[in-house]
């Protein structure tokens, strides 16, 4: 188990340490700079009054503004976890993302990831602690913010299109394990983040079918590539 979870270590990371030798990961080092940038401004007064402005997500704040507050607050410090782990979750889970899937499809599972979680999080709170998967009231004004649930997605995303089981597992076993030990808002998310990778790894293989493969709509006069070069 051991040696297999190192080989499939090295394997994901080998091309982005060599990316990172010549310095081109740039959504990676784009993702901390914002990370450390909105830490910092954490020191004053009137830059913390900035990051909660832009970024600050509850289950109690109005969806219209969580949305529109939605990609500050993934790079957002969060509650429960310190700058340098954020910092370091970040960096190295985008950096390897961008390498194998490109900046685009890190971002949409990140950010998509993000959004369905705090929306996850929102039902659990609505439907309270009467409900086996609801959480208690006050849980509605516990900050949602920070690069876990995005992380965590992309990472069961990875294990899926990389052929990374042991890994994948791993990450299962610790996550399951955090919200049966600690069943607050973050451990479901992240429970509800695997979820998401998952499904994300089998939907854009499959969209991305349907897109080549597709079939020309009688008199469209629109050619997919698969029958383009029939013509």
């Amino acid at each position: 188990m051991i040696t297999g979870f190192v080989a499939e270590a090295r394997r994901l990371t080998a091309e982005p340490l060599e990316r990172l030798r010549r310095g081109r990961l740039p959504l990676a080092f784009g993702s901390a700079a914002a990370v450390f940038l909105l830490w910092s401004l954490h020191f004053s007064a009137l830059g913390a009054s900035i990051v909660r402005l832009i970024s600050d997500v509850s289950a109690s704040t109005p969806f219209y503004l969580a949305v529109l507050r939605l990609p500050a607050s993934m790079y957002a410090p969060a509650p429960n976890l310190p700058v340098w782990g954020s910092l370091l979750q970040v960096f190295v889970v985008f950096g390897v993302a961008e390498t194998y899937v490109g900046r685009r499809r890190t971002l949409t599972v990140a950010l998509t990831a993000t959004f369905l979680c705090t929306l996850s999080g929102r039902i659990m709170c609505y439907l309270g602690p009467g409900s086996i998967v609801g959480l208690p009231w006050i849980s509605r004004y516990v900050s949602d913010t920070g690069p876990s649930a995005a992380v965590v997605a992309l990472v069961a995303y990875l294990c899926c299109v990389r052929r990374a089981p042991r890994t994948l597992t791993i990450l299962l076993t610790s996550m399951v394990t955090e919200v049966t030990l600690l069943p607050n808002l973050a451990g479901r998310e992240h429970v509800v983040a695997i979820a998401l990778g998952l499904i994300a790894a089998l939907a854009v293989p499959a969209a991305d079918r349907l897109r080549v493969t597709g079939v020309r709509s009688p008199g469209s006069g629109i050619v997919t590539r698969d029958h383009a070069g029939l013509r």
